[in-house]
């Protein structure tokens, strides 16, 4: 092609034609600027594509990672909010509230176990961690993103409470109840096939219902349920929003 365009110019300056060989040279310059033009549109357009092939892949990897963060996060905040409402059941029947229809363990393991929310986060790590974050073009799905990580950090730190708190409970009981007579009443109702024997000690649960030391200790557990628990819906919220939008810009790489 390059001899073709050559043999012409040679052409029109052997035969004198001067001005026709002008017009024909910076016809031959436009024609080159415009296949430039065209080979960095084409070139763009395969970036774009390529780009928008990868935050599709992204999109669609962090959606199944906050769908699995979201079901977790609800089953965590129910058990938690039942923990509650038991743990404040035992506090109606302490010091001279005790009653002889009540049994402590039926309600006590509910102080002690409360579940910690464990994220999915692998994805959303290896794209930060990556800097590829900013293949995501929503700016808000960005910055919700990025606010992930300090909001569990904060919620950790509120669980580490949680825990002491249940620890507490705990060591009271180890040192004035007795753990079988609890796992006796609750194991045949759960799905373990642990089987233990019954306490070798003539002891009831509910005497600790007459200890102030208990009472306090089981009212801490409650306070610090219902705080991590804030901060749980408050990440629940926050997942979401950010399912929200990364639909949204999955339903809009569709059109």
């Amino acid at each position: 092609m390059l001899q073709f365009f050559r043999k012409i110019r040679q052409n029109l300056l052997s035969e004198g034609k001067t001005g026709k060989y002008l017009k024909y040279a910076i016809g031959e310059i436009v024609l080159v600027v415009i296949g430039i033009l065209i080979a960095l549109q084409i070139n763009n357009w395969n970036d774009n594509n390529k780009k928008s092939a990868l935050e599709q892949e992204a999109l669609y990897n962090l959606k199944v990672d906050f769908e699995l963060n979201k079901a977790e996060l609800e089953e965590v905040i129910e058990t938690i909010e039942s923990n509650i409402d038991k743990s404040v059941k035992i506090l109606n029947f302490t010091g001279n509230k005790k009653t002889d229809n009540f049994l402590l363990d039926s309600l006590l393991i509910a102080t002690v176990s409360g579940p910690i929310f464990d994220a999915q986060n692998g994805f959303l790590n290896d794209l930060i961690s990556s800097g590829n974050l900013g293949i995501l073009k929503n700016v808000e799905l960005r910055s919700k993103l990025s606010s992930w990580e300090p909001n569990l950090e904060k919620l950790a730190r509120k669980e580490g409470y949680m825990e002491e708190a249940e620890s507490d409970v705990i060591q009271f009981v180890i040192k004035n109840g007795s753990w079988l007579n609890v796992d006796n009443f609750n194991l045949p109702k759960s799905k373990t096939n642990l089987k233990i024997p019954k306490s070798g000690f003539e002891t009831s649960n509910n005497v600790m219902l007459s200890s102030l030391e208990f009472e306090n200790l089981v009212e801490n557990s409650v306070v610090y349920y219902n705080i991590t628990l804030g901060s749980q819906k408050e990440i629940l919220k926050l997942t979401n929003e950010i399912l929200d939008l990364i639909q949204l810009e999955m339903d809009g790489q569709k059109k």
